[in-house]
C-alpha cells in the first residue's frame, strides 16, 4: 500500500487526472492548494531574493504562482503503476517547462477517524 504524491504545476490537466482516477478506481484522493519554494521566496522578497540567492538562474517567468497537490492511498501494485502511467501520458502534452512530479511512500496502516457513538 503507498500514498501517490502529484505536485502539479499545469492546472490544465486536474480534472483529467481525477477523471483518470475514476476510472481506475481510485478510491478518493485530498488536493491541496500548494506553492514551490521558488514562489515563496519571490513573493516574500521580490526578485532579489532570488538573484542573491542559490536560485539565480531561474527565470521568473519559469516560476510556477499556484499548484495543487493531489494525494491518495493505493492499496496495489497493479492500480499504482496504472495511476503513475496514466498521469504520465495526460501531462506529456503540456507546453509548460515544469509541469510538477510525482512520488510515493509506502503506509503500513490505515486508522480511519469517527465520532464516538452515543450508548
Amino acid at each position: 500500500m503507498n500514498v501517490l504524491f502529484i505536485v502539479l504545476n499545469d492546472l490544465a490537466y486536474l480534472d483529467e487526472i481525477l477523471e483518470e482516477f475514476v476510472s481506475l478506481k481510485v478510491r478518493g484522493a485530498t488536493i491541496i492548494e500548494s506553492e514551490g519554494m521558488a514562489a515563496a521566496i519571490l513573493k516574500r522578497d521580490g526578485l532579489g531574493g532570488l538573484l542573491g540567492g542559490g536560485l539565480f538562474k531561474v527565470e521568473t517567468k519559469d516560476i510556477q504562482q499556484n499548484s495543487k497537490t493531489i494525494f491518495t492511498v493505493i492499496p496495489d501494485e497493479e492500480t499504482l503503476e496504472k495511476a503513475v502511467n496514466s498521469v504520465r501520458k495526460i501531462v506529456e502534452r503540456s507546453r509548460q517547462k515544469t509541469v510538477g512530479f510525482m512520488f510515493t511512500v509506502p503506509v503500513s496502516g490505515i486508522y480511519p477517524l469517527s465520532p464516538k457513538k452515543p450508548k
